[in-house]
Order: structure tokens, then C-alpha cells, then sequence
């Protein structure tokens, strides 16, 4: 089976990074992977390193964001709907491109890897091919962009697609607030193979006897709404009785926003405690440097980081909406909080103060891991979608040509 991934975005943060263990989890399934890339940039890297055939077409997305002063927004208001007119017809000049690349590479089905972008679907259409959509982002909870033509029609169109994938029980109902849709599936992320999963254990438990500072980290896209000022401000509070602590903020991303965080830090008098480590390839190296991790982003799709904190034995304090909610286990796997940083700043105070509690979760955390999110549940699960469709499909052909 031949399957066309069509990714929104150039880098490798979790929806890329997640399609990769996906195509490494299809490969005892024959599932030949074809990718098509916006652009070039560290996932087009990591697949001439694996030898995976991909081609970059321009693919526009149907969303775009409102940032900046009142003036700033205000003007991206009134040219809104140029630039959307303008993105639905360069996606439309690409299908012929789009179409001749699959065409080439005989496909069985188009992948649509993203909410951001339709391009998959209209291709797939075109192509008349079955067409899956996995759901991985939210758009304007987490990210703060408004789909093109409203959620209602494109929630429409997205269900027009052979399968629908998403990747938590929350972005399901936020598409499809009844969840009862035809051929809605709920399928979490794997992160790791089960094999990799013991590994990560012995190499999370001997990471934790290291003597450092007790250590919290946020990992993410530098982002409002990834909350990385709420972690700061409670880090500042608890700073202030246990000296003993450190904070790491990881990723790139709004230049403007990093600039306030580094400004805040100097404000609340915790530069010296608080490290800003920029993106990393591997962020496994931020979660074995750590004693907790935070994820203070309150609409969270599913939480990659999340998850793979937890394979290496870290609990998660995390804010108690969305996704999250659906991964950790209050007080048995991690915490959650809900509120201000205020909140967020008594749940680091009880794991400083019972770090031998926080290490039972981590355990805890990392057993419910091996149970739901191994790459080979999420692999079988997408490939039993994958085959499902592809054998509709063919059913279909063939009574149209009786």
C-alpha cells in the first residue's frame, strides 16, 4: 500500500515528529510512504537520512493568525479574507503538481497529517482516492488561528473524508461536537516501540540519582499560548523558599514573546535560576535533566511532550483541560491544576517537598505509557484505518464497473 503524507509545516515539532514513528510503525505492514513537504527544513532532512521519497510543493494552509497591537490587528482583520481568497487559489493552482507527483508514485491514499491545510483532500479528490484526515490540532484554541470559511464548513468538508483521525477525544468534539460523525476515529500518539519504552525506563531511573538543583522544565513551541510566562511567575514564587530549584524553558518560535519571557525573569528576580535552551533536536535530553515537567498550555491537542516526559519516569503537573486531561492520571501519574499561576505554584511546592512521591509517580507515569501510547498500538490502530478505507474503496470501483 502506497500512502501520500501531506504535512503542513517544515520542522519537527509533534505532528512531524509523530508522522515518523508513524511511518516507522507501518513498515511491518508494507505500507510504502510518500511524503509532500511545504518546504525544506528538518523533517525533509530526517527523511533523506531514512531514505523516504518526499517532493516540496507550496501547500498553503486555510487558517492564518491575528497578533500584534490593536492597529496591527485590525489590519490583518480587513485583509483577511484577500489572503484567504488568495491561499484557496494558489492551493488550487498546486493540485495539478500535486496530482502529476502521485500520479508518478501510484497512490492508494492521501494523508492529510494536519488540520491547517485542505490540499490533501482536494487532491484526493481529483485523484479519486480515499482520503484520511488526521486531526492534530485545535487551530484557534492553541494556536490562535481562524480557519478561512468559519469551523462550521470546514468541519463540513473534513467530513466528507473517507476516515477521520484525531488524535484526542477533545479535538474530536471540537470538529465534531457530537462526536458522531461516520468514521470518526480517536487514535493517541505513540511515541516510542515497546522495545525503546524499557530503555527509556533504565535510562530515566539512573537519570534521576543525578545531584542537581531539584528541576522543573517546559518544553515547546516559544508561545502565549503554550504558557511559558505562567511557569516562569511560579517558578518566581516557589524560588523564593526553596533557592534549591531551577527552571529550563525549551523551543523556538515568537522572538517578541522570548523577549518578554527573558525581560519577566529579570522582573521577578530569577535570572540567574531560569535557562532558556532554545529548540532541541532531541528533547530527551531536557526531559533526563529534569525532576518535573510542566505543560501549562490549557488547550493542549493531545500533549506529545506529555507523553514522552512520562516514557523517561517524569510526572507532569499540567493544566486540567483538553488533552491533557486525557493522559494524566491526577495524583497517581502526575498533577493537575486548574487556575493561575498560583495553582500551578502549590503543585511544584508538594513534588520539592516529596520528591520521593514525585519519583512513585514518574513510575506510575510511565507504565500507563507502555499501556496506550507504544508506536506499535498506534501503528496496528492506523493501519487497521488505513486498510479498512483502501478495501472500501476498491469495493466501491468494482460495483460501479458491474
Amino acid at each position: 500500500m502506497k500512502v501520500a503524507f501531506i504535512t503542513h509545516f517544515p520542522n519537527l515539532y509533534g505532528a512531524n515528529r509523530s508522522l515518523l514513528n508513524l511511518i516507522d510503525g507501518l513498515k511491518p505492514y508494507g505500507v510504502v510512504p510518500h511524503i509532500i513537504a511545504p518546504f525544506e527544513g528538518q523533517l525533509t532532512a530526517q527523511l533523506k537520512i531514512l531514505n523516504i521519497e518526499y517532493a516540496v510543493v507550496p501547500i498553503q494552509w486555510w487558517a492564518d493568525e491575528f497578533k500584534g497591537s490593536f492597529i496591527d490587528k485590525a489590519y490583518q482583520i480587513a485583509s483577511f479574507y484577500p489572503k484567504a481568497f488568495k491561499r484557496l487559489y494558489l492551493n488550487f493552482k498546486l493540485i495539478p503538481t500535486l496530482e502529476e507527483i502521485l500520479k508518478l508514485w501510484n497512490i492508494d491514499v492521501v494523508y492529510t497529517n494536519s488540520s491547517a491545510t485542505p490540499a490533501g483532500s482536494l487532491v484526493a479528490e481529483k485523484l479519486q482516492v480515499p482520503h484520511i484526515w488526521h486531526l492534530r490540532e485545535f487551530l484557534d484554541k492553541d494556536y490562535n488561528l481562524y480557519l478561512d470559511w468559519g469551523k462550521s464548513f470546514c468541519s463540513y468538508f473534513i467530513q466528507k473524508s473517507s476516515a477521520k483521525i484525531a488524535i484526542s477525544k477533545a479535538i474530536a468534539s471540537h470538529f465534531f461536537p457530537d462526536c458522531s460523525t461516520e468514521n470518526l476515529h480517536i487514535v493517541y500518539n505513540g511515541i516510542a516501540s515497546t522495545e525503546e519504552l524499557q530503555l527509556l525506563y533504565q535510562i530515566g531511573i539512573s537519570s534521576l540519582k543525578v545531584n542537581r538543583p531539584f528541576t522543573f522544565t517546559l518544553v515547546g513551541l516559544i508561545h502565549p499560548n503554550k504558557g511559558q510566562d505562567v511557569a516562569i511567575k511560579a517558578f518566581a514564587k516557589i524560588a523564593k523558599k526553596y533557592p534549591q530549584v531551577r527552571l529550563l524553558i525549551v523551543g523556538d518560535g515568537d522572538n517578541d514573546y522570548l523577549d518578554q519571557l527573558k525581560k519577566l525573569t529579570e522582573d521577578l528576580g530569577v535570572l540567574n535560576l531560569v535557562e532558556f535552551w532554545g529548540y532541541l533536536e532531541d528533547p530527551y535530553k531536557a526531559y533526563l535533566d529534569s525532576d518535573v515537567i510542566l505543560m501549562c498550555s490549557k488547550n493542549e491537542g493531545m500533549g506529545r511532550v506529555t507523553v514522552e516526559a512520562m516514557s523517561v519516569c517524569r510526572p507532569v503537573i499540567g493544566y486540567d483541560n483538553a488533552g491533557t486531561s486525557e493522559i494524566i492520571q491526577h495524583e497517581y501519574t502526575g498533577l493537575l491544576y486548574r487556575g493561575d499561576h498560583e495553582a500551578l505554584a502549590a503543585c511544584m511546592k508538594q513534588l520539592i517537598e516529596n520528591p520521593d512521591w514525585a519519583k512513585q509517580l514518574g513510575m506510575n507515569a510511565w507504565k500507563r505509557v507502555v499501556e496506550e501510547y507504544s508506536i506499535e498500538t498506534y501503528s496496528q490502530k492506523i493501519y487497521e484505518i488505513l486498510l479498512s478505507v483502501v478495501t472500501q474503496h476498491n469495493i466501491s470501483k468494482q460495483l460501479i464497473h458491474i
